[in-house]
């Protein structure tokens, strides 16, 4: 019963928003939970807010999938606020070159309190897009190809795969243990091994979808800062997807920014209502 239930939350995701044109993500400090938080590199513990995003234009490409398109024009507007906030050219590229997708507005962001630019780029797998799909499990899982330039020219640029999910994720341990080495086998307060449970539903009992992804990684080796060392990221996020009610994975009472060391997870069911608009005002 329990997984007809969470299987049915796929049909639900595309049923609800399959007639909608564009869509928006919201992760920033006035959303649900505000954005979030990060956790690391390695044992770091300070208590790191995560920088704001907002994703416009998500589009369903199929019932389960969904895709935010590349989008770039050099220094025209629009750009992204870290962008035209952190030092050199507004451009569109990162220190590298790398081109920036435009629709993913990234806010300004710190690592270990070090100012960086982090964008969505083109240039790896996914050729500068955002992609999405619902799983038979009824889980969102998101990619990308997410690189943070510490502004240090070319060199200061890194590449970092983005594998986000409302389901769970493991911290893995440090690039330098997997190697047979020594490293720094943690994120922030997270041990490695330790599992971290995202979730979905209407959280907030305003008709529209919202929730958490997790995410789990570690810098490369060639990285300037914190080579090898693992990270946790804890995106909460709102979106402008009509629901009919019902939650999935893992229910804070009384919400929280933090991911749940649970496993697997939990699934409630509220009574159903029904939301008028797939459109949000006001966002």
């Amino acid at each position: 019963m329990k997984r007809q239930l969470v299987a049915g939350a796929a049909l639900l995701l595309a049923g609800t928003a399959g007639s909608a044109g564009a869509l928006t993500l919201f992760s920033t400090p006035n959303s649900y939970m505000k954005s979030g938080k990060f956790y690391g590199p390695g044992a770091i513990e300070t208590d790191q807010d995560l920088f704001p995003v907002v994703i416009r234009n998500m589009i369903f490409v199929t019932e389960r999938d969904f895709v935010t398109p590349f989008f770039n024009n050099g220094g025209a507007a629009p750009n992204i606020l870290a962008e035209q906030k952190f030092r050199g050219p507004v451009d569109g590229r990162l220190a590298d070159g790398s081109l920036i997708n435009e629709n993913v507005d990234i806010w300004p962001a710190k690592i270990a309190g070090v100012d960086v630019l982090i964008a969505v780029v083109y240039g790896g797998p996914h050729f500068g897009e955002q992609l999405s799909v619902v799983n038979e499990d009824g889980e969102v899982v998101m990619t990308m190809d997410l690189a943070i330039d510490f502004g240090i020219g070319p060199k200061g640029v890194v590449h970092v795969p983005f594998y986000g999910t409302t389901g769970t994720v493991v911290v893995p341990p440090s690039l330098q243990s997997l190697s047979g080495g020594k490293g720094v086998d943690q994120a922030g307060p997270f041990p490695s091994g330790t599992t971290l449970t995202g979730r979905i539903g209407d959280f907030n009992h305003d008709g529209y979808i919202d929730g958490t992804l997790v995410s789990v990684g570690s810098l490369p080796l060639d990285s300037p800062f914190f080579p090898g060392q693992p990270y946790v990221i804890a995106r909460n996020f709102e979106t402008d997807i009509a629901i009919d009610g019902a939650l999935f994975g893992v229910v804070h009472p009384h919400g929280g920014a933090d991911p749940v060391t649970a496993a697997p997870p939990s699934v409630q069911k509220q009574q159903p209502r029904k939301v008028s608009s797939n459109s949000r005002p006001g966002k």
